[in-house]
């Protein structure tokens, strides 16, 4: 049934005008909140498995999917009825998450069994198991889908994996304790949040080399990139805040206080804003990116935290 559904959506025209949305994982309440970007309301409050943290998303597919920690599975949501179509077993502790573009084959950060996941979204089969570093965290893939970037916590690197063959290509080390990355939209730099030494490590892909370090607030977290790539966005748990870094130049333009232990980041192109999931708020901080203000508070639900790439554009 969840071949013949999968297969039914993505050749369903996507709606004309719609929305921008964003998934925002509660682990406190084992739920996902909607949110509609231009009226700034939930539309949806969807339960899913134990303590769910990362979020991924396929336009293409009509899937958002979120690793649930504790119940070590992963919800799949059908973004049309924003309901939960399954849950797929993946591993003891999925964390981070990404998906490829067309929604067929997702990966996991498995993190306590330190290997990552290559699953069949369409069967949920487990395709591959390739052991990493220790506590794998962030994940991305390559523009060309070709690399799997993962920051790994607990070895203070970013490990390089050829997706075709599972082969570690390169670890790169990097600051101390690396969670969240992003990769600039040309796909030439790989930024790696770590949290223990506050600062943005930043890669260049092509050399696989560190080329510049970047000090940002108080345990950093997560972020986001622009839609030009000009401006970094940093979540800073213990200072509160959000860093606006320029790319150019790699200094930080501007910081503002967002909500309370501010966690997952994104940023939506058309709306020109970032969003930021604030674990002790309860809440999503909207920021005006062409003016670096705050003006909105979303209330979403207990415990935000939208490990990854959660806003949903282009559907």
């Amino acid at each position: 049934m969840l071949l013949i559904t999968f297969f039914f959506f993505s050749l369903v025209a996507p709606a004309v005008g719609a929305p921008a949305l964003a998934y925002i994982t509660n682990q406190g309440n084992d739920t996902v909140s909607v949110v509609d970007l231009e009226s700034s309301k939930i539309i949806a409050q969807i339960p899913v498995g134990t303590k769910p943290v990362g979020v991924a998303v396929s336009p293409q597919a009509r899937r958002v999917f979120i690793t649930n920690v504790e119940s070590g599975n992963v919800s799949v949501i059908d973004t049309e009825t924003n309901k939960v179509l399954t849950q797929i077993p993946a591993g003891v502790s999925p964390v981070g998450i990404t998906t490829k573009a067309d929604g067929s084959t997702f990966y996991v950060a498995d993190w306590f069994s330190n290997r990552i996941l290559v699953i069949d979204a369409i069967s949920g089969k487990q395709l591959r198991a390739i052991e990493i570093s220790k506590a794998p965290a962030g994940l991305m893939l390559s523009r060309d889908e070709k690399v799997l970037y993962v920051a790994n916590r607990d070895s203070n690197d970013v490990a390089f994996i050829d997706t075709s063959t599972g082969a570690i290509l390169s670890r790169i080390p990097v600051g101390t304790h690396p969670f969240g990355i992003a990769l600039s939209p040309d796909g030439t730099r790989l930024y790696s949040v770590n949290v223990w030494s506050n600062n943005v490590s930043v890669i260049d892909t092509a050399s696989r080399k560190v080329v510049a370090t970047i000090p940002v607030g108080d345990h950093p977290y997560c972020a986001a990139l622009n839609a030009d790539g000009s401006r970094l966005y940093v979540s800073n748990t213990q200072a509160d805040t959000l860093s606006v870094i320029d790319t150019a130049n790699f200094r930080t333009i501007a910081t503002m206080d967002v909500g309370a232990t501010p966690e997952g980041v994104g940023y939506s192109a058309e709306r020109n804003q970032v969003y930021v999931a604030s674990w002790m708020e309860n809440e999503v901080t909207v920021v005006d990116a062409a003016t670096n203000k705050v003006v909105a508070h979303i209330p979403t639900g207990k415990e935000s935290r939208a490990f990854g790439p959660f806003i949903l554009e282009n559907r």
